[in-house]
């Protein structure tokens, strides 16, 4: 369990952010209800990892904290379309339907040692022998223009839609015309204002994952730090 301070904290000391920025992400997320809130000090609420989820993709999808709730909130709400599953950890539109969602459970995997065992039982399948295994492989990749994002585990890749792109997606598949346009106006519409000359895209390196899920999932002491 952590404090979103400690959150905080420790994205600053991977380099996400400056910790003053990161300050005023938090910040924004939480007075918008967006993240777990509590009291204060001893009181202050613990994290989860859909908090954590959260905090990331905000992170992830812009560099202004002032646009951290619009960007969350359309970001986090990507809803699962195509990709490739894993069927070892499956992340299906019925168990992981939106980004957020996706994002918090690949967190608690990694912090209870679900993907690692996975990943650990296929090496000495495919190596036998071989004294160690490299870490299993996560990564969220995350275009700022709001239309879509790639999260990866393992085997799998699951792509998240915005639902405007989705519908123009299954249009397109359709061969309607009609319903075409109206997709596609829809989508620049309510995408507009993530669209710039610059076409960034951010990625979420499986290191970073790793350590926001190690910090959120670990115990904690009477005193509120956290065990060794």
């Amino acid at each position: 369990m952590a404090l979103l301070s400690e959150l905080v904290s420790l994205c600053a000391e991977k380099k996400l952010d400056t910790a003053p920025t990161l300050t005023v992400f938090a910040r924004r997320l939480r007075e918008a209800g967006r993240l777990t809130q509590a009291g204060r000090g001893r009181g202050a609420a613990h994290m989860t990892f859909l908090d954590g989820a959260r905090y990331l993709i905000s992170c992830a999808a812009t560099d202004h904290p002032e646009r951290a709730v619009d960007t969350e909130f359309v970001f986090s709400n990507l809803i699962q379309k195509g990709g490739l599953v894993d069927e070892a950890f499956p992340l299906s539109g019925d168990n992981a339907s939106t980004l957020d969602v996706a994002l918090a459970k690949t967190l608690e995997a990694l912090s209870d040692g679900t993907i690692d065992r996975i990943a650990s039982e296929r090496g000495k399948e495919q190596h036998p022998g071989l004294p160690g295994m490299a870490p299993a492989f996560v990564w969220l990749r995350l275009p700022r223009n709001g239309s879509a994002a790639e999260l990866r585990v393992l085997g799998g890749s699951y792509h998240y839609y915005h639902p405007s792109l989705a519908a123009l997606v299954e249009s397109v598949n359709a061969a309607n015309h009609e319903a075409q346009k109206v997709a596609q106006a829809a989508l620049e519409r309510e995408t507009y204002r993530f669209v710039t000359g610059k076409n960034l895209t951010a990625e979420l390196r499986g290191d970073l994952l790793r350590s926001v899920a190690e910090l959120i999932g670990a115990p904690r002491k009477r005193g509120g730090r956290h065990e060794a």
